[in-house]
């Protein structure tokens, strides 16, 4: 074997253009297969590192749920459980799990005399016993830390510990002030541990116990559903039993304490419906993640398309090797006439292709580092940092593993078809003119049209999302985004009352308007185009809503001038005032989605509504009616919307609140003058999210902006292959048939005929890959619909421009060696035979 590999270097080192061309198409397919596992393996294939992961289970019940739900990135509706349930079934449980609780949560954290913007995570008493996990150093929460009255203690994540502390051992003891809460560090958390949600990264773990104080609340109310639960699998236990077990004490709580809660305009349908809730154990090895089915389907689209591309790159390499076949007929038919076996000499024609394997892997991981480089670039800098996607060992496996598979797959038939047709030729073949010269053209000419049609395909599909992003770009958004910078304060993080919360609002909002060239300034409680929401049910006067009718609403809790701040024109009515203090009458604008869904035409102000779907007085009235404006995603059209006063009862001064600032002299100064402003309030307040709305829509297109970008680089890279193989193609064809061409000339061919006649075979390769590859990209223009935004799967005009510009590119391809052709002397080339 060993000498196989030596006598394989030396001959591909002895045509070094072939060989580096093959090295190159496969390290460029291969690395751009190795960049997207990579990603597929951060996102979905990699395991937490705990023990036996494997024995771990999220817990999940779709269906309906009383009271409101809160949900993060760790899943969605059917994944949150209220406190009070999570300590019933951690009470009485089953045999064969243990059960625990987490929920994220946002904490401005203070320590050494400055405050920060954190990310926090409460666990229950057994998340760390149940992960079986051991610190770094101090110890790790534990039982006794979850009980009502326990020290208020914490654990820092180690990544933390270390940017922020200097991995200094000396912070264990020490006091740090979360959301106005004084709490001890106990300990640092493993090494390699960075929570149980794909994409989180908390900063520090707290006692659920310490809800109330330092989060979100919750604790006792049974209609509030907002924690994660999973468990671990005792030994020899089975999902299907457990599942039982637990739904035992679930159904028995459903019936007494959930159902008396239920919305009476809830119908029998809704009931029925919620009493059959089950509760459902899923795999949990790899985490969780809210948006776990759109990556997948995302990643494995990915990996679809640089397929095609390592597909084209194989091709490539196929046809190189059985040029290099053809070209070593003579030697090879010497070799058989001395005794060589011809097992021998097809295992020393894939000892070539397993180094080219091996070289274009081992250059895969340039190409696959360079492709991740790229798509950190167009991620947000602190989706990046979190994300952190790397060429670590199980990518340098699969690319070497990729590269070596390829290769000899790929090199397989021209090995064994070298042999035979020197067999077949015997000693008398010139190099290059063995007896399956044809049936080795064949191949090649099918495999090169197989390349166009490949690089159509992902050409139709690259202008899908091409024509997607364009068409999202445009989209009416309803506002005005120019000139516009937001930014978020949290003062109840820092403990202020409502009373200072309302105060340091208005402080602010004063301070931005005296600042030069400012000419509005509002605030929300919901930023607008974030990826953030929040839905409630109204009842809107003369609007019949009978059982299960949708009444739910976006709301939105925003202050003075808003509309204008943000370029959302009036229909009617007038805007939110300083006289809509919270001793006013409640009042409300709503959306023309709004007034279209509870039918009030242009008759909308006036209207009186209330919140809600329990029976009382409607008391709120409308007071304006807003063109319709995009909510949370550039990609979803605008909602029903209500907006209130956030200074009148029911708003929320104390939470989080997000402020808009419109400026003439640019938002450069604006931003850098915002901190100064905050500081000059109080210094001890992180301000959050400090960028131009630009930027915020920017990046709330995110997602189809990378998929986008990453599908035209593929495409790209697919059409070049293509095009190197095709050329090579008909360049040797035309190497192969110089003695024809030169008798066709001698016998009175013109040398346009002889150009036609080689790009002829160029154009019927051409149209036939280009059909192929036309329904190949309808095809997966289908299969990726969804990530689409104005344009639909089969988009005919668009497969076919593609399939218009690969012909194209072929036809290019073809013509140096046609030219070449068409040169040739006939008197030089048949003095030659």
């Amino acid at each position: 074997m060993i000498q196989d590999l030596t006598h394989a270097v030396r001959a591909l080192f002895r045509r070094p253009l072939v060989t580096a061309v093959a090295v190159l198409s496969l390290a460029l397919g291969i690395g751009v297969n190795s960049a997207i596992f990579s990603v597929f393996d951060r996102l979905l294939l990699r395991r937490i590192p705990v023990p036996e992961p494997e024995r771990i289970v999220n817990v999940v019940s779709p269906g309906p749920r009383p009271g409101s739900t809160s949900t993060g990135d760790a899943g969605r509706q059917e994944a949150v459980f209220s406190h009070p349930l999570f300590r019933q079934l951690e009470r009485i449980g089953a045999s064969g799990i243990t059960l625990a609780a987490h929920r994220d949560f946002p904490v401005n954290l203070a320590h050494d005399g400055r405050t920060e913007e954190a990310e926090g995570i409460l666990v229950s008493g057994r998340y760390f016993e149940l992960l079986r996990l051991d610190p770094t150093f101090g110890r790790l929460l534990g039982r006794e830390d979850d009980q009502g009255g326990s020290e208020p203690v914490a654990v820092l994540a180690h990544h933390y510990w270390t940017s922020r502390f200097g991995a200094d051992p000396g912070v264990l003891g020490r006091t740090l002030v979360a959301n106005g809460n004084a709490l001890t560090v106990v300990g640092v958390g493993p090494a390699d541990f960075a929570g149980t949600t794909t994409l989180d990264r908390p900063d520090i773990f707290v006692p659920l116990a310490l809800a109330n104080s330092v989060a979100r609340g919750g604790l006792e109310a049974v209609g509030d559903h907002w924690l994660y639960l999973f468990g671990r699998l005792g030994p020899g236990a089975e999902p299907a039993q457990v599942e039982e077990a637990l739904n035992v004490p679930f159904s028995t709580w459903l019936r007494d304490v959930e159902l008396p809660i239920l919305p009476a305009t809830a119908g029998e349908p809704t009931r029925a419906q919620f009493l059959e809730r089950r509760i459902s154990l899923v795999d949990g090895s790899h985490g969780r993640d809210s948006d776990w089915g759109e990556i997948r389907s995302v990643l494995t689209l990915l990996f679809a398309v640089t397929g095609f591309v390592l597909a084209i790159a194989c091709v490539n390499v196929a046809n190189l090797l059985l040029t290099r076949a053809a070209d070593r007929s003579r030697e090879i038919a010497i070799r058989l006439s001395l005794g060589a076996s011809r097992l021998r000499l097809v295992r020393l024609g894939l000892a070539e292709a397993a180094v080219l394997g091996l070289l274009g892997g081992a250059g895969a991981l340039l190409v696959g580092r360079a492709t991740l480089g790229g798509l950190m670039a167009l991620l947000p800098p602190a989706d990046g940092r979190m994300l952190g996607f790397e060429i670590n060992g199980h990518v340098l496996l699969f690319s070497m593993a990729l590269g070596l598979g390829t290769s000899v797959l790929f090199g397989t038939f021209p090995a064994v078809h070298g042999v035979r047709a020197a067999l077949a030729a015997g000693l008398q073949t010139r190099a290059g003119h063995t007896a399956g010269t044809r049936a080795a053209t064949r191949v090649r000419t099918t495999l090169a049209t197989g390349q166009i049609a490949l690089a159509t395909a992902l050409l139709g599909v690259a202008g899908l999302f091409v024509v997607s992003l364009i068409g999202l770009s445009r989209a009416e958004l309803g506002l005005i985004p120019d000139g516009v910078i937001t930014f978020r304060l949290s003062p109840s993080l820092n403990g202020y009352t409502p009373e200072r919360a309302l105060a340091l609002f208005e402080q602010m909002e004063e301070a931005l308007r005296a600042t030069p060239g400012v000419t509005s300034v509002s605030s929300a409680t919901i930023p607008v185009l974030a990826n953030s929401n929040w839905t409630n049910h109204v009842r809107v006067e003369g609007f019949d809503a009978g059982p299960d009718a949708d009444t739910a609403v976006a709301v939105s809790q925003t202050g003075t001038d808003y509309f204008r701040t943000l370029g959302m024109p009036l229909v009617a009515g007038r805007d939110f005032t300083r006289a809509d203090r919270p001793d006013a009458p409640r009042v409300a604008i709503v959306n023309e989605a709004f007034a279209r869904r509870f039918a009030l035409g242009a008759g909308a102000v006036g209207t009186r509504v209330a919140m809600g779907r329990e029976e009382g007085p409607l008391d709120i009235e409308i007071v304006g009616l807003v063109r319709d404006a995009r909510y949370s995603s550039v990609r979803e059209p605008a909602p029903p919307q209500i907006f209130l006063a956030y200074r009148q009862p029911g708003g929320t001064p104390t939470g989080s609140l997000h402020f808009y600032a419109r400026s003439t002299s640019g938002t450069a100064a604006l931003s850098r003058a915002v901190p100064a402003l905050v500081a000059g309030l109080d210094a001890s307040l992180p301000v959050s999210n400090l960028r131009t709305l630009e930027n915020q829509i920017w990046e709330n297109t995110t997602a189809d902006r990378v998929f986008t970008t990453l599908s035209s680089w593929f495409a790209g890279l697919a059409l070049v292959l293509a095009a190197i193989g095709l050329y090579a193609v008909i360049a040797y064809g035309v190497a192969q048939r110089l003695r024809e061409l030169g008798i066709r000339i001698a016998l009175g061919a013109q040398r346009w005929q002889v150009r036609w006649l080689v790009l002829s075979r160029v154009v019927r390769m051409g149209l036939v890959g280009g059909a192929i590859g036309f329904g190949l990209a309808l095809a997966f223009g289908r299969l990726g619909r969804a990530l689409l935004f104005g344009v639909g799967g089969y988009e005919a005009a668009i497969a076919g421009v593609a399939a218009l510009v690969v012909l194209t590119v072929a036809v290019g391809a073809g013509v140096l060696p046609a030219r070449r052709a068409a040169l040739v002397d006939p008197a030089v080339t048949l003095r030659a035979e």
